[in-house]
């Protein structure tokens, strides 16, 4: 299943556009996507960049802004499967491609 997400391409002064950075999976601020992340590796959700409807069933499910999401394994279809406040979710590759992390323990000046 494909999610169409729109980006949003401004410039923040150092002359890089985030529509670029987000294609490549990271950005200037030290965020990149669940998609990127390495097995094992704990990271902090910063936002979801989903449309409402789409948004509304992960935040049911303890997906929140400022959560902490370790990817423990891949579905034998590639999807990942993380832990998030002891619970195991399996969400699709399109949806792990747009939340946007930080890795724990590192913030913004």
């Amino acid at each position: 299943m494909y999610i169409p997400v729109e980006t949003r391409s401004h410039s923040q002064g150092d002359g890089v556009s985030h529509s670029q950075t987000a294609a490549a999976g990271i950005d200037t601020c030290g965020e990149l996507r669940l998609a990127d992340v390495p097995l094992l590796e704990t990271v902090e959700l910063v936002r979801i960049d989903l449309p409402p409807d789409l948004m509304e069933p992960l935040l049911e499910r303890g997906l929140l802004p400022g959560c902490l999401i370790c990817q423990v394994r891949r579905s034998p279809a590639g999807d990942p499967i993380v832990m998030v406040d002891g619970t195991l979710l399996a969400i699709r590759r399109e949806v792990a491609g747009c939340l946007c992390v930080r890795r724990a323990g590192h913030h913004a000046a």
